[in-house]
């Protein structure tokens, strides 16, 4: 009874995941606007490959080598970096007219995940040290952890692009289009600039 509360727990923590405000999110926004709900699920799926693949390596190896959190932090400031040119290319976005080509590729969305300091931090310390208890008491805990953890991330990511969905016909109509794409970009520079600041906090205490 008490590991099934605890996988309950580790759902809900998904859940939260997938609903924080951040690059992710946006993307998965973005491609709702740019293509319909439907095609935004490779850009799930992909962002859903990309983090459990990165997940893995930090449950089964990272952790065990101990990685300064300053690390993070770095790897953050070049991602802000990254995030910036994502903003560039969706800002240039003014239509929907079917030739508009992908912003958010396997490729984009993988490096997206690796150099997402954030996650990074999420996941050595909120994530692992849950995953490590639970393999104490459960043969294959820490599967099971990344199992209900991004179930959990992928339903409230789903789902959330599937309300936003709801308000593409009247962004179509009312031809908000390259303002909502604007704000998106815009958006997406907030987070570089949230990254670079938390990083430049974190070293000068």
């Amino acid at each position: 009874m008490e590991i099934t509360a605890q996988i309950i727990e580790i759902f809900l923590l998904g859940l939260i995941g997938g609903a924080v405000p951040g690059p992710m999110l946006t993307a998965v926004f973005t491609e709702v606007l740019n293509s319909g709900f439907k095609k935004s699920l490779r850009v799930v799926l992909r962002a859903l490959f990309a983090e459990t693949i990165v997940a893995t390596a930090i449950l089964l190896v990272i952790y065990s080598l101990n990685i300064p959190e300053s690390y993070f932090y770095v790897i953050s400031i070049v991602g802000s970096v990254y995030l910036i040119w994502l903003a560039i290319k969706v800002w240039k976005i003014d239509k929907i007219d079917g030739e508009n080509k992908e912003v958010f590729i396997f490729s984009k969305i993988f490096l997206l995940t690796l150099l997402n300091g954030g996650f990074w931090i999420f996941w050595i310390t909120v994530c692992v040290p849950r995953a490590f208890v639970l393999q104490e008491q459960i043969l294959g805990g820490v599967i099971i952890f990344l199992v209900a953890m991004e179930l959990g991330w992928l339903v409230m990511t789903t789902s959330l692009g599937f309300a936003f969905s709801r308000f593409r016909p009247l962004l179509l109509k009312k031809n908000l289009v390259a303002t909502v794409f604007k704000i998106f970009a815009l958006l997406l520079v907030f987070f570089a600039v949230k990254a670079v600041v938390q990083s430049c906090l974190f070293f000068s205490n």
